[in-house]
């Protein structure tokens, strides 16, 4: 395998951290390092794209959805306000109780 050489500049412990996990495992440092490297792997970089992406479209989607909600409420309410004052309906809408307002059904 040709190799290159990468330099990073990493404080003393985590020096002494890589040197120490990689004895461990019986490999040397530019092993480990390079393990570690392919366990992230491109994967996990598309990944975080990929979330950032549907991230953005999510906020950007939320407002809409207020506004869609908030319509829909308002409709719903003018609804309840015809049924309650039809004389055609001939019975009362019986108001919501405290645990259907808190949606908790």
């Amino acid at each position: 395998m040709k190799t290159e050489r990468v330099t990073l500049l990493i404080s003393p412990g985590d020096k002494r951290r890589f040197q120490s996990l990689a004895e461990d495992r019986g490999i040397t440092t530019s092993e480990l390092v390079r393990q570690a490297v392919d366990a992230y792997g491109a994967a996990s970089v598309d990944e975080a794209r990929e979330l950032a992406v549907l991230t953005r479209e999510l906020r950007a989607a939320i407002p809409g959805m207020r506004r869609s909600l908030r319509d829909a409420n308002a409709a719903a309410e003018r609804a309840i306000a015809a049924l309650r004052g039809s004389p055609a309906a001939g019975r009362r809408v019986a108001e919501p109780s405290a645990r259907q307002r808190s949606g908790k059904l």
